[in-house]
């Protein structure tokens, strides 16, 4: 039993080590330019993707009112007939 105890205060010794490290190693990396580069081109690559995304919708709101117009146009000619 002992022996469970003392590895369980090593195991939890390791995780609190591994935290701090993390935190450390976190505040390093936010205060670098490195962060700062990567949060740009992040941020860029979003804009681009939702520009990309407004000219698809755009295309295809186009399309399905070309496709409503000739539809009627269709539906007006077969009626006239």
């Amino acid at each position: 039993m002992n022996l469970l105890m003392c590895l369980r205060r090593k195991e939890r010794l390791l995780l609190f080590a591994g935290g701090v490290a993390a935190t450390l190693y976190g505040m390093y990396f936010v205060k670098s330019g490195k962060a700062k580069n990567v949060a740009v081109k992040g941020i860029a690559g979003g804009i681009q993707l939702q520009k990309k995304a407004y000219e698809t919708f755009q295309n295809i709101k186009e399309e399905a009112a070309d496709v409503v117009h000739d539809a009627n146009r269709a539906d007006d000619s077969g009626s006239n007939a």
